[in-house]
């Protein structure tokens, strides 16, 4: 085949200038690498889809230990126990990290990722980038950008084994919890924004739904749009599914519980649970985005 040497030179050059000029739209190029970092981390072939209780999900969570510790974080580790089967039990492991806070007698604001996937299945590995290393490295990102920032309420950021197989791990978390002392839970769960149809949705309990929808909205923009819900059947309409949005994940365990809750996610996403969930599929600058605007939403929160 004969090239046209410097015909796909001009194409390379206007392909190279039409990037940069999405990239300062946006707002800055990619800076984060931890997001990065944390995602091809965790969906590396070590760490085996971090099935839970298997050696990849100890990895896991020792690998998410060290990266709280960093931080700056003093962390513990809540093992528990649940039923697997119709006569066996499994363990599990959620990992939680806290700061000590001036605020002492503030509400606390949870924040929960589950760090669990699907494993290995003979030769077939699932990764499990979007689901859920992209919740576990925004809880990371959350965890350092407010770091050094007092806020008004206590953070409390958890990553939460055994989702996959039934919510053990935040069904257990929740039961040690004085829900008085809860302001908030704030799950994160499916994050990877599809360029072709950048959102992210909110889905709320009805009164979170009331004080928080107005503030969700005006995160929106013309790269990102924030749409907030609390029905299963509007979100259920736009992808065609039929799913229990209030039960998709590990915010069920604190709605169940009476515990206002928000959960972030992108909704649908086709390489869910197939081995094809990887890191390739990431625009990790429309993801860093996305996590800023979710900061900056936290940081308005009333106390």
């Amino acid at each position: 085949m004969r090239v046209n040497y410097k015909r796909f030179a001009r194409i390379l050059q206007s392909l190279l200038i039409t990037a940069s000029a999405v990239l300062i739209s946006i707002g800055q190029a990619f800076a984060n690498t931890d997001l990065e970092h944390d995602i091809i981390t965790l969906t590396s072939a070590q760490f085996a889809g971090r099935k839970t209780n298997t050696e990849g999900a100890k990895l896991a969570a020792d690998f998410i230990v060290e990266r709280f510790v960093a931080l700056g974080y003093s962390v513990n580790e809540q093992g528990f126990t649940y039923q697997s089967g119709f006569f066996g039990k499994a363990t599990g492991r959620n990992i939680i990290a806290s700061q000590n806070s001036r605020c002492e007698n503030c509400k606390k604001v949870i924040f929960t990722a589950h760090y669990d996937h699907l494993g290995q299945k003979g030769s077939r590995l699932y990764p499990g980038a979007n689901d859920n290393a992209s919740g576990v490295a925004a809880l990371l990102y959350l965890a350092k950008h407010f770091a050094q920032s007092p806020q008004p309420y206590q953070l409390v950021f958890v990553a939460t084994d055994a989702e996959e197989n039934g919510l053990h791990g935040s069904e257990y978390l929740v039961s040690t919890l004085n829900k008085d002392e809860i302001k908030l839970n704030i799950n994160l769960d499916m994050l990877v924004v599809n360029p072709r149809k950048p959102r992210i949705y909110a889905f709320l309990d009805k009164k979170s739904l009331a004080q928080y929808q107005t503030d969700i909205k005006t995160l929106s923009d013309e790269h990102l749009t924030f749409m907030a819900t609390s029905s299963s059947a509007r979100l259920n309409r736009l992808f065609d599914l039929k799913v229990d949005w209030r039960r998709a994940s590990d915010h069920y365990s604190f709605a169940k519980a009476g515990i206002p809750y928000i959960y972030f996610g992108i909704g649908h996403d086709k390489h869910h649970h197939q081995s094809t969930d990887t890191a390739a599929h990431i625009d990790f600058t429309l993801f860093e985005y996305a996590m800023a605007k979710i900061a900056l939403f936290i940081e308005k929160l009333p106390s």
